[in-house]
């Protein structure tokens, strides 16, 4: 059998998450069963998301904890090199919650063929996976995008809200984005198709927000949450809809704590009939073919831009996955831990 390397949790966090929080430890790499298969990892996806689930009371005691030793969960993409399954041969490249570790067995459930129209494989962990989707999602709740509309985009940069973007642009749609940093800003400007990218960090961030939407947003696509939606939802058009696709700024607790932004959001909700709407990509399969069926065609034509990070070596994830709060980077953060055999 091959050998392997996987990423456990070693601490839990207290506070801001460190890559000293992991772990790597040698991996005993398991005989696949029959109608199972083993993958070797390529790529190994690093998402904001998993932090809420590696504290000692995940969502507020929601849940168990991840006991301390465990390897680490997340989607990868990987490439089948044993197979006692009938409808997955060796070679095929596939997309699935392995984990972060070189190999995983695997009975096929949750598991994807990667599409190859959608370019490299680690595209299916971005623009033609999870995040990917969770932007058209998102943009099917509020009703596709409609002549004339603007949306405003939080997080911009980031894996799903350049995907966002990408769609919004790529749909005739008016695009502002709000992200860290004027390389950022000018790289969703250029590269994406943002119509304009606001820098958060700048001292008049509001006025140039408020200058960018002149009559307002009809859509807040909200990855950040947190203060800065508090900030943002007065800029909003009359009867505008918010959309709850994530709360980055929340996961590693609130940077204000003891501040309530409640009296503000409902203050906009009210004066301007403003709507909520939180969602998920789950249970929402019935609209992939229809999602990858636009992708291909949009990254086949050119008309869409992906926007990727990507690292080298397992020992990068734990520093990657810090990285996403301390040092954010622009699209889909993946980490290479492979290459295709063939």
């Amino acid at each position: 059998m091959p050998s392997g390397q996987r990423v456990v949790l070693r601490h839990y966090p207290q506070g801001a998450m460190r890559a000293s929080n992991f772990a790597i430890e040698d991996q005993v790499v398991l005989v696949p069963g029959d109608g199972e298969f083993l993958v070797r990892a390529l790529y190994v996806s690093v998402d904001p998301m998993l932090r809420l689930f590696i504290d000692p009371a995940p969502l507020g005691g929601k849940m168990p904890p991840m006991p301390l030793g465990t390897t680490i969960p997340g989607p990868a993409v990987g490439e089948i090199v044993q197979s006692n399954h009938p409808e997955f041969s060796v070679g095929t490249i596939v997309e699935g919650r392995f984990g972060w570790q070189h190999h995983a067995v695997s009975n096929g459930a949750g598991v994807q063929r990667v599409n190859p129209k959608l370019g490299g494989p680690e595209n299916a962990l971005g623009i033609g996976g999870l995040p990917g989707f969770t932007a058209y999602v998102g943009l099917n709740v509020a009703g596709g995008v409609k002549s004339g509309q603007t949306f405003l985009v939080s997080g911009a940069a980031g894996a799903v809200g350049s995907a966002a973007g990408a769609l919004i642009h790529a749909r005739g749609g008016r695009v502002v984005g709000i992200a860290g940093g004027e390389a950022k800003c000018r790289y969703l400007v250029d590269q994406i198709g943002y119509d304009v990218a606001v820098d958060r960090h700048a001292p008049d961030f509001m006025e140039q927000l408020a200058k960018a939407l002149p009559t307002g947003a009809d859509v807040y696509f909200d990855n950040v949450g947190g203060p800065l939606l508090a900030s943002v939802v007065p800029l909003l058009a009359r009867g505008g809809l918010v959309l709850i696709c994530g709360l980055m700024a929340q996961y590693q607790g609130d940077a204000e704590s003891g501040v309530d932004h409640l009296p503000d959001v409902l203050r906009a909700v009210m004066f301007n009939s403003l709507r909520f709407q939180g969602f998920t990509q789950v249970g929402r399969d019935a609209l992939r073919p229809a999602f990858e069926a636009e992708l291909a065609e949009l990254v086949a034509s050119g008309r869409m831009k992906v926007a990727m990070h990507i690292e080298d070596g397992i020992e990068r994830l734990p520093h990657a996955m810090a990285g996403l709060f301390d040092n954010s980077v622009t699209g889909k953060v993946v980490v290479r831990v492979g290459e295709i055999s063939r």
